[in-house]
């Protein structure tokens, strides 16, 4: 989850963050010729390109970008419906993987958009295997123990859900916004209401200090479990 001050993401930061762009301007940028993006198959190894930022800029380094995602499409292609067999790349390290930023790098908005999709599709891919292997009855009972889990959490008070920050200068998530999205993700777990990845995916957060914070690594890992979650239940 991105760390925010005054409503905008810290630039020189390496993080997963989601620049503020119209995206109907991305395109492919080819030896200096701008191109419609080829839409990329599961499991077809491409050579790709993203948009980039200005030079001045900075953005998602294309090296590990590229990498990246050329093991996740070798995985797509040779695991079947298998993610075991390839260890080291499934739905949470396509979640989890953060990249360093450079200048004139790629453009985060259409990098984590694919990230997104390849996490769905790795995310069904899990559900089917374990249920081949386990059972319906066993991924019920997977789902009902992270429920549990996440709606414990959830159904704290305002101001106690998360740990505040050691240090009284240390910098954290705003403990106001981060209730209010707790809020509304309960709220879709009690109403049975489908929830929307993009909600928690995309949450940006006011940056705040000493006792009027969260600490962010905590936030960050619960709702990794909730898109977890909202996945699973599809």
């Amino acid at each position: 989850m991105t760390e925010n001050s005054s409503g905008s993401s810290s630039a020189d930061q390496p993080t997963r963050a989601i620049d503020e762009v119209d995206t109907r301007t991305q395109a492919q940028q080819v030896q200096g010729e701008d191109a419609p993006a080829p839409q990329a198959q599961s499991g077809e190894s491409v050579g790709r390109r993203f948009m980039r930022v200005e030079d001045e800029r900075w953005g998602y380094d294309p090296a590990e970008v590229d990498d990246f995602l050329e093991r996740v499409d070798a995985v797509l292609a040779t695991t079947a419906r298998d993610p075991q067999s390839a260890p080291g790349v499934g739905s949470r390290q396509v979640r989890e993987r953060v990249f360093d930023r450079v200048q004139g790098g790629y453009d985060p908005a259409p990098v984590d958009a694919r990230l997104d999709e390849l996490e769905d599709e790795l995310a069904d891919r899990e559900r089917e295997a374990f249920i081949s292997e386990h059972g319906p009855e066993r991924w019920e009972e997977h789902l009902e123990l992270l429920g549990q889990t996440l709606l414990g959490r959830l159904n704290r008070p305002h101001g106690e859900r998360f740990r505040r920050p050691s240090q009284r200068k240390q910098l954290g998530y705003s403990v106001s916004d981060v209730d209010v999205l707790c809020d509304r993700i309960t709220e879709h777990f009690r109403s049975d209401e489908a929830l929307d990845p993009t909600l928690v995916r995309k949450a940006v957060f006011r940056q705040a200090q000493g006792h009027r914070c969260y600490e962010e690594q905590q936030v960050d890992a619960f709702l990794d479990r909730v898109v977890e979650l909202i996945l699973a239940l599809r």
